[in-house]
């Protein structure tokens, strides 16, 4: 097993390539060095003197190959990867080769980094809009954000969550303030500056004491832009001396268009899907629709597709009749996701959650287990998990999910909420109590620079008003519906509380508007626990008939 990571390290580093090379390049002037010292009159000792300087020049050779590789018209040094044994062999060959030096080189710029936990994290902050006319903050933002999903494909590197790193955007900041405020070690910033379909990406890594690490300057064309993200993700990895297996490192090239306009479609949908809503869901559906129409063969817009599908059929926001063809597509396009890109893990996140609406359950553990497997710093890996694990009662589990989605993102509210579930039924009344307060703090955290997000609001307000603090609960619940007046998910969850509250008018009042958007599953809402105080009410009973059996 070692020797074959041996042979694997040297084919990524491309080492038999320059050896052999150096072998042609030897036996020619071996060859060509004979005749010239006879024809020149020139002594014995230059063939033997001409033999030594080869020699001498294979190790050297052979460190330059294993240190450093020609990318792009660039010299650039290869990421470290080697294990402990690995090292130990490479030195025994520097040894046994006469050149100790060689293996001291190989000691010296391969060993293991030291633990350092303060360069075992980054955030991405969102990359600057540096256009002309300034409207390219789409660009900015999906750029920030594919980086940051390729990193999340890193072992042993712990990636701050783009709502958590993407407060400070607009806003400046010292470095060493925000590395402190996001728990980490390194942040990666950076520019965007796009003219017509030249495309000038600039980034810069940062430690947390305000070293610069690593930076470089992109001038591609758009079509460039998943190759440019590619080269930012290694370089950071790099600049950092993690040891990235062959695996990790194939994962971090995400191959995605090159097409630009539907680059720009995925990427709005990206930034439509982010900002939730039934209508800016149904619009990022669209987005991706036509990135898909442009590109048949890109892999992220079919997951993008599924997953904005797969979150309309799981807030059950269409009708019985919606339901089947809306499961079909998304099936269809996690599917073809997986097709082009087997090592996505988006695209085994949507798979999963379709499979898990469909009930091929055991198929839905295995694929939720793959996408965890590529990419075990992906939030939303760990967070859908979460969800299915719960559905199945495996309450120990789901904690155990929806606890890591919550250490990759503090400010994660959301899972922080859902997570009192499993608490409860585990009987551990406490946990469960405290997880609602830390998801209130944490919902408070995350309105003090989104004020506009609705579900922050709603869940918060829910949350308060299970702590008892009721009338805290209300005024945000009522906060949520004032921005979003007419959004099924905010009156419904609203409606949910006030009867959790006991606020029977209220919750009816609510869930009389909810039902009048055209949303509802009649069989969900026959059967939630939190209508439980109002489904006997003839009011109750009137709503639910409006709703198709």
């Amino acid at each position: 097993m070692e020797f074959a990571s041996w042979l694997e390290e040297m084919k990524r580093r491309r080492v038999f390539r320059t050896l052999i090379g150096y072998g042609i390049v030897a036996f020619a002037i071996l060859q060509i060095i004979e005749p010239v010292m006879h024809g020149l009159s020139l002594p014995d000792w230059v063939l033997s003197a001409t033999v030594v300087v080869l020699g001498i020049g294979f190790p050297l050779a052979l460190a330059l190959a294993w240190a450093l590789d020609v990318r792009g018209g660039r010299i650039e040094r290869t990421a470290p990867a080697p294990s402990g044994r690995l090292l130990l062999i490479l030195v025994a060959i520097g040894i046994a080769i006469g050149a100790p030096g060689v293996g001291w080189y190989f000691w010296k710029t391969h060993r293991p980094a030291a633990s350092r936990s303060e360069l075992a994290s980054i955030a991405v902050l969102p990359f600057a809009d540096l256009s002309p006319v300034k409207d390219q903050d789409w660009m900015c933002d999906g750029i920030a954000e594919e980086i940051i999903d390729a990193l999340c494909t890193v072992s042993g590197l712990r990636v701050a969550s783009r709502s958590a790193s993407f407060q400070f955007k607009g806003k400046p900041a010292d470095v060493r303030v925000m590395a402190r405020a996001l728990g980490v070690g390194a942040l990666l910033e950076g520019s965007v500056r796009k003219v017509d379909d030249h495309l000038r990406v600039s980034a810069r890594l940062v430690s947390s004491d305000g070293y610069e690490l690593w930076s470089d300057r992109f001038d591609r064309g758009v079509q460039d832009a998943f190759a440019i993200q590619e080269e930012i993700a290694k370089s950071v990895v790099s600049a950092l001396r993690l040891r990235v297996s062959s695996d990790e490192s194939s994962r971090l090239r995400r191959t995605g268009t090159a097409n630009p306009q539907a680059y720009e479609m995925y990427l709005r949908g990206r930034q439509y899907f982010r900002s939730l809503g039934m209508e800016n869901v149904e619009l990022a559906r669209q987005m991706f629709k036509r990135a898909i129409t442009l590109d048949g063969r890109f892999a992220q817009a079919y997951a993008g597709l599924a997953e904005a599908d797969m979150n309309v059929l799981q807030w059950l926001l269409v009708s019985n009749e919606e339901q089947p063809p809306m499961r079909a597509e998304a099936l269809a396009a996690s599917e073809q996701a997986l097709r082009l890109n087997p090592e996505l893990p988006e695209a085994h996140v949507s798979r999963a959650n379709v499979l898990a609406v469909l009930e091929r359950k055991d198929e839905a553990d295995e694929t939720f287990r793959k996408a965890i497997s590529l990419g075990p710093g992906l939030r939303d890996a760990w967070y859908s998990y979460a969800r299915f694990l719960f559905s199945q009662a495996r309450y120990d589990d789901a904690v155990h999910a929806y606890e890591k989605a919550a250490r990759l993102n503090p400010d994660d509210y959301d899972a922080l909420t859902l997570v009192a579930m499993p608490y409860e039924k585990l009987g551990n009344s406490e946990s469960a109590r405290r997880a609602r307060q830390r998801a209130v703090d944490a919902a408070e955290r995350v309105l003090r620079n989104s004020p506009d997000d609705v579900r922050a609001r709603y869940l918060s307000g829910a949350g308060l008003v299970a702590l008892g603090r009721r009338e805290e609960g209300f005024a945000r619940l009522n906060e949520a519906i004032a921005i979003r007046p007419t959004d099924f998910s905010v009156l419904y969850n609203a409606a949910c509380s006030f009867a959790i509250a006991g606020k029977s008018d209220r919750a009816l009042e609510l869930l009389d508007r909810a039902v009048g958007t055209g949303k509802g599953f009649r069989a969900w809402m026959e059967h939630d626990p939190d209508l439980d105080s109002v489904r006997d009410l003839p009011r109750f009973k009137e709503i639910l008939a409006r709703l198709p059996p």
